[in-house]
């Protein structure tokens, strides 16, 4: 059996198995015309469709604000996902509004279905989510992005596929691809795409890594390639794409699977919310 034969059939199943208010500027033309910019005063749990969820909406934000979709990986849960990732208080940062779903298996730890052949019922859910935040508070329809983990990156990509007139940018760490194949991933327009992972992960290989960024190299267009660096980046590329959307790679020395702390998480955080606001939606 080959070195990625053996990596699916074990790999994968890991996965699947496996955190002073300032005056608002005028309203976008395409805002809710009643929504809201009042803070939830720390996170508070929802829910939609029968699926609980987390959201984050900090004071003094503009009208409207940045959306960000945090999707936790397998055997993980929203409030874990949030103390893991920093999520809160870095878009708290930057007067944004974050939100934690929960995978779709009916059990403490949630898994994503993020199959496109045997079709995913979580894409509709993660709109519902969305639609209902938008019926709330005041989200700017134009910057909604996704950040995966693992099974989540999955989703997340998977998302990047089946709904590009929702998701304006993705970016996933320690997450392969839903697929390799460009038609079971029929984006409708470009949509920049940020992968990042260790190099020593042991579910998700760096050639798996590398599948998954080609696949969105691919579906851009993609051409000329700069060089980033960064807290312990062995590898950093940005590549420039067609329509001016671009796709982002990094890797780094040593960490396992797990979201990553310290410098390196906060590195994390830096450059997939750069990739973000770079690539809103048009």
């Amino acid at each position: 059996m080959s070195k990625i034969s053996r990596w699916a059939a074990a790999a994968f199943g890991a996965l699947a198995a496996v955190t002073l208010v300032t005056a608002a500027p005028a309203v976008a033309d395409d805002a809710p015309a009643a929504c809201s910019t009042t803070s939830t005063g720390g996170t508070i749990s929802q829910s939609v469709d029968g699926r609980p969820y987390l959201l984050n909406v900090p004071a003094g934000l503009p009208n409207p604000a940045p959306l960000l979709v945090a999707v936790h990986g397998g055997q993980d849960n929203p409030a874990h996902f949030e103390g893991v990732t920093g999520w809160t208080p870095y878009v708290a940062q930057k007067k944004a509004i974050v939100a934690y779903p929960r995978g779709s298996k009916d059990d403490n730890n949630g898994n994503w279905s993020w199959d496109f052949a045997h079709g995913s019922d979580d894409v509709r859910v993660l709109r519902d989510m969305v639609a209902k935040i938008e019926g709330q508070f005041c989200v700017d329809p134009h910057r909604i992005y996704f950040s995966g983990h693992s099974n989540g990156g999955q989703m997340t990509s998977r998302m990047a596929c089946d709904a590009t007139d929702l998701v304006a940018s993705a970016a996933v760490y320690a997450g392969p691809a839903p697929t390799l194949s460009d038609d079971d991933c029929p984006a409708s327009r470009p949509i920049s795409f940020g992968v990042m992972l260790a190099d020593d992960d042991p579910l998700v290989w760096q050639v798996v890594a590398e599948q998954h960024r080609d696949l969105w190299r691919r579906k851009d267009s993609c051409g000329t390639s700069h060089t980033e660096t960064g807290p312990e980046v062995l590898t950093g590329t940005r590549y420039d794409c067609a329509a001016g959307t671009q796709v982002v790679y990094r890797l780094y020395d040593n960490g396992g699977h797990l979201w990553p702390g310290g410098a390196r998480g906060a590195d994390v955080r830096d450059r997939m919310w750069s990739l973000f606001t770079a690539s809103p939606r048009p």
